[in-house]
């Protein structure tokens, strides 16, 4: 919060040093207002940058649980299904690569696609963070609720809809997404 305030008052600083060096009337409000847009996209993307600042996902494959860390404090933990033995969850350190709200699913074997809507092996969100050839590995919601705390996916991280969605509202593309055994 001390940077925002720190950085209005840089930035009004420069405003008005540029106020007061100029003496038409006119050509000031145009030049303040130029000058004003000129900051427009820094302003608007600072409070995204700090709310995410610091953040990461560290999934714990053996204990089935996401954390999501910011300045190496738990903000939230959410149970999770992991990889079946023969599609393990891949561990290593990794970054977000892609958000979809409302995903399609394309079965990694027989290619089968499926929509949106309760049918969706995905649920309402997919957060994918690696991607091998066609295979894509990524946290999303599921269809089936009874599976959370199981290995049963094709490599993927399942939660509940309402948990990866609260998880999507917070992570952005860059998150970094750490796999422990």
């Amino acid at each position: 919060m001390v940077l925002c305030y720190l950085a209005a008052g840089i930035l009004a600083a420069g405003v008005w040093r540029d106020f007061m060096a100029t003496a038409d009337g006119q050509f000031q409000q145009q030049f303040q207002r130029l000058r004003l847009e000129r900051y427009q996209t820094h302003l608007t993307q600072a409070p995204e940058t700090l709310a995410t600042a610091n953040l990461q996902i560290v999934i714990y494959l053996g204990q089935r649980q996401l954390v999501l860390l910011q300045n190496d404090q738990v903000i939230k933990d959410f149970p999770v299904a992991i990889g079946q033995d023969d599609w393990q969850t891949p561990v290593g350190t990794f970054k977000v690569q892609s958000m979809r709200k409302q995903p399609h699913w394309q079965h990694p074997i027989t290619k089968q696609s499926i929509g949106p809507g309760p049918d969706n092996p995905l649920g309402n969100r997919w957060i994918g963070f690696l991607e091998e050839g066609e295979f894509f590995i990524g946290i999303h919601g599921t269809n089936q609720d009874t599976l959370i705390g199981q290995a049963v996916s094709h490599g993927c991280v399942r939660m509940f809809n309402e948990d990866i969605q609260a998880l999507y509202d917070q992570v952005k593309i860059g998150t970094p997404v750490v796999v422990k055994p």
